[in-house]
């Protein structure tokens, strides 16, 4: 065996086995049965689809790629977050070993003298492993691993078109030569497949690849194959969601219908370049395409499908962007400056907790603040001799502009943190090379630059991460499960760690109300009304705290609104409170109305039948 190939054993063996650690520790985590609402949202959805129950009606306004995965992997195994999370693992995997191909295939394609390949290659499956977020997502219920596959997958392939296209070596499987349009048609179907889970990076580069191949390769006329092959393949894939969304919506909506309020979100004004929703919107998926609908229905004055409100959303933000072209470019050199700086900008509370508590993550991991200087150095020396510098321009390009168009967030940077890994592996290269020829000036200013990167803008801290979601988290976590002590001791640490959210007031507020502080948890819900008035929740707390301080007019006026617009549960409180109020001023078949009412929602209500009986029990009581 070869000292490479020993090299290249150990640091998979590595890979392995942190993976087991982790899996280990996460799997007997007092949380790790716990998730987000949108991971929620992807498992429930995969279990209806297995059940038969089919997808919500309308334009899809979620990414489907991840959903359909549990659905494969529910049908095997059931709906098991282990089985998952282990599958997820092993794709892990997968992605190191595509690191360590393309890694290979670049430094080898180096035209200004030999770089050490393998050297290249190892450092950059090793980058791989110690880079720790990879690992991180391979246990949450989200689909960034398949996006960091397809992603590092469909580099691998391109890389495979390029070289084929100059002449090169073709993609070969075993013995059999691949032929370039079959190269092509997978490199599309890879991409298509993405951008079910990706859309604002993996539609960028569906329409980018083709323009590379046809400027790129224009005169010859090999570029026709691989080029129509990329586009039968991402059609192929594309096709039926588009087909669906038109069906469900009379519109043309190539993935999900919630591109346009994302838009919005990461160009209005007011904002820092990350994920902060309007003020008066909940922040997650769900709750954010229902709220901001509700909202751009309320602007306009008329009903509006899904679709409708993405392309008001959309037009929302041209506008503004128009009003103040300055401020925007301002706003892209921020965005720029944040993709490349260390913060991990966790928008799903249990990827922060996890990565804290979690004893595996006390290892000392590379952070991205260390892999980032690297990789613009070494993407600096590869523009000067790569032998495939379009290739990886044009997947740079369309990770930047993803983010640039949108916002950052650490899930949105993943996908390209291969390619930034395999870069800083070639700067290590080059550098072992010029320091073994005595080139000590070159290795030196590039080393300057590196630092200078690092210390001007990886290293800074520019934001801090909302650690009020981590407490958010645990704090629902523990109501969940009974456990209303340490339940409330989250939320109200939530709200001191991020007092102006409207989900930290609105925990806080139910923790006053357990304790009976009834006037303080009134402010709170009051505070948070403002903030948020469209949230039935929160109206529905609002009006019991009202009515338990004996204001029932204005607790009845605030039920009425969340019993039209509110959730099964919601509506059944309304009633309660409208039934109450109407009660106290003296109105019992108003009283009794809205306690059948409720009972027609949920037979089996204690309360709402315990007051019928008491109303029944009066002189003069309303006929049934």
């Amino acid at each position: 065996m070869t000292a490479h190939q020993m090299a290249f054993l150990v640091i998979m063996l590595a890979a392995v086995v942190i993976r087991i650690i982790y899996i280990t520790q996460l799997s007997g985590s007092e949380l790790s049965g716990e998730i987000s609402i949108d991971s929620e949202f992807y498992r429930q959805l995969a279990v209806d689809i297995l059940e038969g129950s089919g997808i919500p009606g309308g334009a899809l306004t979620f990414n489907p790629m991840y959903p359909f995965f549990l659905v494969m992997v529910f049908a095997i195994f059931g709906p098991s977050l282990l089985a998952t999370r282990i599958i997820q693992s092993l794709l892990g995997i997968v992605i190191i070993l595509l690191t360590y191909l393309a890694a290979s295939n670049l430094a080898r394609g180096h035209r200004d003298g030999k770089l050490p390949a393998g050297t290249v290659s190892l450092t950059a499956m090793a980058l791989a492993v110690l880079y720790p977020q990879f690992m991180l997502y391979e246990g949450m219920m989200l689909g960034s691993t398949l996006e960091i596959l397809l992603l590092t997958a469909a580099f691998n392939l391109a890389l495979y078109v390029d070289r084929e296209l100059q002449g090169g070596q073709p993609l070969r499987l075993g013995s059999r030569t691949v032929p370039v349009w079959l190269t092509g048609l997978m490199l599309g179907l890879i991409c298509g497949t993405g951008a079910l889970g990706r859309p604002n990076l993996f539609l960028l580069l569906i329409a980018a690849i083709p323009v590379w191949m046809i400027i790129r390769y224009r005169r010859i006329s090999s570029w026709l194959r691989p080029t129509a092959g990329f586009a039968l393949g991402a059609v192929l894939i594309l096709l039926p969601p588009t087909i669906y969304n038109y069906s469900s919506s009379g519109k043309f909506v190539p993935v999900t219908a919630h591109g346009g309020i994302n838009f919005y979100i990461g160009n209005r004004p007011g904002t820092h370049g990350v994920y902060q929703p309007p003020e008066d919107v909940r922040g997650e998926m769900r709750g954010l395409i229902a709220d901001s609908r509700a909202k751009a229905e309320k602007e306009t004055g008329r009903e509006m499908t899904d679709a409708e409100a993405s392309d008001y959303y959309m037009q929302k933000a041209l506008d503004n962007i128009r009003n103040d072209p300055g401020g925007w470019l301002l706003l892209l050199g921020r965005k720029l400056v944040l993709f490349w700086n260390k913060v991990e900008v966790h928008d799903i509370p249990e990827v922060l907790y996890f990565q804290e508590s979690l004893p595996i993550f006390s290892l000392p991991f590379l952070s991205f603040a260390l892999i980032a200087p690297l990789g613009i150095a070494g993407f600096v020396i590869f523009l000067r001799g790569g032998n495939f510098r379009s290739a990886l321009s044009v997947f740079l390009g369309a990770a930047h502009l993803s983010i640039l168009l949108f916002y950052l967030n650490s899930r949105y940077r993943l996908p390209i943190v291969p390619l930034i890994i395999i870069m800083a592996a070639y700067f290590a290269g080059w550098l072992v090379r010029e320091v073994r020829k005595k080139r000590y000036r070159p290795a030196g200013i590039m080393l300057a630059v590196a630092m200078t990167i690092f210390f001007l803008v990886s290293s800074r801290s520019i934001i801090s991460a909302n650690r009020g979601n981590v407490y958010t988290y645990l704090g629902t976590y523990y109501m969940n499960a009974g456990k209303e002590q340490e339940a409330a001791r989250a939320f109200e640490k939530a709200y001191r760690l991020d007092p102006d959210r409207d989900t930290s007031m609105i925990n806080y507020g139910r923790v006053l109300m357990l304790r009976g502080e009834y006037r303080r948890a009134l402010e709170i819900f009051s505070r948070a009304y403002s903030v948020n008035p469209r949230y039935p929740r929160l109206a529905i707390m609002y009006a019991y705290t009202l009515q338990k301080l004996g204001r029932y007019r204005e607790a009845a006026r605030l039920a009425r609104s969340s019993y039209s617009e509110g959730q099964p549960a919601d509506r059944v409180t309304a009633c309660k409170i409208l039934a109450t109020a109407a009660f106290f001023e003296k109105r019992p078949n108003e009283a009794m109305k809205w306690i059948r009412a409720g009972l027609k929602i949920d037979p089996d209500d204690r309360e709402l039948l315990r007051m019928q009986r008491s109303i029944r029990s009066m002189p003069n009581s309303p006929s049934p």
